[in-house]
């Protein structure tokens, strides 16, 4: 089981590793509690960024596992990119993740409050992240409702899909796939939301704020991956689901760079 002092000591033995630079680059507080926020990075500082960001509501176990266990796999040397740099921040919203609770501390919804610095996580994350190098944000998330895995590709215009080629191989391991995911008045199809510019512009004119995902989109990043593993298998489950997936993701991002 993870917890709020098991994520520490993991994160902790992590930032040991000299395959990654790991810091604290901010300190949300509630009270007098003092939460860390970390960053670690992979890779040559010249390569185009991938943006990994987990916990951005604190219930949601998964996605902070999944990071971890990417920064694990990381830190013992593998090297699953060539062309690409990683920028891991495993828990956005460690006040949430103690109290397990999706909103901070504060009672806020980090995830949409991204076009702002109306959240003091949200704030950090806008202040920290060079988005001129970035090449793909992903957001590990669980849904509570869904039994399948389901993930949106936001790109701009002239960027290839490979959204659907992430959920072949998921489908291939034996994993569940959405086959008809809802979200906001919208219908996706074999597991995969992929709105045009124009759709995504017409959703965010319903639906205030935005995620970081979106702001990302918003300041001209190619492409943005919300990745969604069921919440009704375990956190461990959600955990693999989501390893699957990013590095099917790293391959297909690798493929398109390479050609």
């Amino acid at each position: 089981m993870l917890t709020a002092e098991s994520l520490e000591t993991r994160i902790a033995n992590i930032a040991q590793s000299s395959y990654l630079e790991g810091k604290v680059f901010t300190e949300v507080i509630y009270g007098n509690t003092r939460f860390p926020l970390w960053v670690f990075e992979w890779g040559k500082s010249e390569l185009p960024s991938i943006i990994i960001q987990a916990g951005v509501h604190g219930d949601e176990p998964g996605g902070i596992e999944a990071a971890l266990r990417l920064l694990e796999i990381l830190a013992e040397g593998a090297v699953p990119l060539l062309h690409h740099r990683l920028v891991v921040i495993p828990c956005i919203n460690p006040s949430g993740f103690a109290d397990q609770t999706r909103s901070n501390r504060a009672g806020q919804d980090i995830n949409r409050q991204f076009h702002a610095d109306l959240t003091q996580e949200s704030a950090a994350i806008r202040h920290l992240l060079d988005l001129q190098s970035a090449s793909a944000i992903v957001e590990l998330h669980t849904d509570s409702h869904a039994p399948g895995y389901y993930l949106f590709e936001l790109r701009q215009e002239g960027q290839a899909s490979v959204g659907q080629a992430i959920l072949e191989i998921l489908a291939k391991r034996g994993y569940p796939i959405e086959a008809e995911p809802f979200f906001g008045g919208y219908r996706g199809e074999g597991g995969l939301f992929a709105p045009s510019l124009e759709e995504l512009a017409e959703f965010q004119r319903r639906v205030p704020g935005r995620t970081l995902a979106e702001w990302g989109m918003a300041q001209g990043v190619p492409r943005a991956f919300p990745l969604e593993a069921p919440y009704l298998e375990t956190f461990e489950r959600s955990a693999a689901m989501h390893i699957t997936a990013l590095f099917a993701l790293f391959a297909a991002l690798e493929d398109q760079t390479s050609l």
